[in-house]
């Protein structure tokens, strides 16, 4: 189940819009009206640069604690919520746990490799033998293998965004991989992401004090990189 805010927001076109934002496994969709027919907006999360709470009356929405998404571009995007302020504080920590981006950098492919009947103990000593690559110089961060009678699924998952493709499509590669040839009973597949979640936890990059200044009693930045 995705996480989902009753919201009204403001884009630097100063158009207030009510309806919801959900927390999709890429970026934040925002979907509602303002009147004039039904708005639909997609951010992504590398898109965000900096998350912030509203420190003064004019940054926020019709007065109420108001989260304001600082763009690399494209201009601000002020959040506020509908009937639960705390929700606010509750948001902008989902925000920082992602790092605004630099989870959603990692580089992440899954390949599902069929396997015959009857083989799943010689697939199991071809794994304990390792990969036939170094992880480290191929620039991985981390590198899985899980099997069952049936397959076995690859996880690569490197920092670099283009690391992995470049793995993957790697033919050489892949047809050093010799041992798997008497196992396999088709050609392996990719898997596609269907759901992305991960547990909001407070870290160093939030912080609830206001940022230095006169006045500043009521907020401050939560995130900048």
């Amino acid at each position: 189940m995705r996480v989902s805010y009753a919201i009204t927001w403001q884009g630097p076109e100063a158009v207030s819009r009510s309806g919801r934002l959900e927390l999709n496994p890429r970026g934040l969709g925002f979907e509602g009206s303002n009147g004039n027919g039904p708005a639909i907006e997609e951010v992504a999360y590398d898109e965000l640069s900096a998350v912030r709470i509203a420190r003064t009356p004019g940054d926020r929405l019709a007065g109420r604690p108001t989260l304001v998404l600082e763009r690399r571009a494209g201009g601000p995007i002020r959040i506020a919520s509908v009937a639960q302020p705390g929700i606010i504080s509750e948001l902008a920590e989902h925000l920082a746990a992602l790092h605004l981006g630099e989870e959603q950098s990692l580089s992440r492919v899954v390949v599902v490799l069929p396997l015959k009947d009857g083989v799943h103990e010689r697939a199991a000593a071809v794994l304990e033998q390792g990969p036939p690559f170094d992880p480290e110089q191929a620039g991985l961060e981390r590198h899985q293998v899980f099997l069952t009678q049936r397959e076995a699924i690859f996880v690569f998952e490197a920092d670099a965004a283009d690391a992995v493709d470049r793995l993957v499509k790697d033919t050489t590669l892949w047809g050093a991989a010799t041992a798997w040839k008497e196992l396999v009973s088709g050609p392996p597949r990719l898997a596609e992401e269907a759901f992305f979640w991960v547990r909001p936890h407070p870290n160093e990059y939030i912080s609830s004090a206001p940022s230095p200044g006169p006045g500043d009693s009521d907020g401050g930045d939560l995130y900048s990189p």
